[in-house]
């Protein structure tokens, strides 16, 4: 009969939350779906539709400037030739020549804006569309952030196959028998090995922990012992020695 692995109970736990960090990781990458879809969908407006409204909104702003303009020459004509005053020579000949002058000048004004209208006015208006579009589309990238990240893995306790093999040791022997005990003490099976004392018998204590297990215990080299007194010593299947705790002044236990 096999013992149960001392760290089952955190292996099921570390089973357990990795599930959930799975569940959660396609949750969010449903929900990343969603914001790619819309993010996608807002690029197409705000590359499109946007755009055309701001370019909409200009022409008709630039068609309602070129009316008034021509309305404004349309005026100054008016007035010009209704003030004409009739070449009488001298002085008055003056007069016409410098008013004239004056209407042109205003008409070349009038000129002068709506070419600057239509040449530097829209390229301004040109490069203050794209910054406009440029700031909303970084501006969806950031509402749009990273995709979910699971992260580093879930750390799987390994199995306590020392512990285990002891457990199955002890239960077997205790089973098997009420008067003795024998734990497995081989010193290949052994790490973190620290002599503690010495029993009154000779036998050196120590103070251990088994491979592939954090818990410390407290016994004997089985190896020492078969050279001081070999009926002790028990050979396992395994090829590991073990020793009957019952024949020796040593107890075997754990440390708290």
């Amino acid at each position: 009969m096999c013992a149960p692995d001392p760290n089952a109970g955190r292996q099921a736990a570390a089973k357990a939350e990795n599930n959930r960090r799975i569940a959660e990781f396609k949750a969010d990458s449903v929900k990343q779906w969603n914001k790619e879809s819309s993010f996608k969908d807002n690029i197409k407006t705000i590359r499109g539709l946007g755009r055309s409204r701001d370019l909409a909104d200009f022409e008709e702003f630039s068609t309602q400037a070129q009316g008034k303009s021509l309305l404004g020459k349309e005026n100054l004509a008016r007035q010009f030739f209704q003030n004409k005053s009739v070449n009488e020579g001298g002085r008055s000949r003056r007069f016409g020549g410098k008013k004239a002058a004056q209407y042109f000048s205003k008409v070349a004004e009038i000129d002068r804006k709506m070419f600057n209208l239509a040449t530097v006015g829209e390229a301004k208006v040109q490069t203050k569309i794209q910054r406009r579009q440029d700031a909303m589309i970084k501006r969806e990238h950031a509402n749009l952030g990273m995709g979910p990240q699971f992260g580093m893995p879930t750390m799987m306790p390994p199995k306590d196959r020392a512990g285990q093999f002891m457990n199955s040791v002890s239960f077997g022997m205790n089973v098997a028998s009420g008067l003795m005990t024998m734990f497995p003490s081989d010193e290949r099976l052994k790490r973190d090995v620290t002599k503690i004392g010495q029993s009154i018998d000779g036998y050196n204590i120590y103070k251990f922990k088994y491979v592939s297990s954090d818990r410390e215990f407290i016994g004997v080299k089985a190896q020492e012992v078969l050279q001081k007194k070999p009926e002790a010593v028990g050979k396992l299947n395994n090829g590991f020695y073990a020793v009957y705790y019952d024949m020796i002044d040593v107890d075997f236990k754990e440390v708290a």
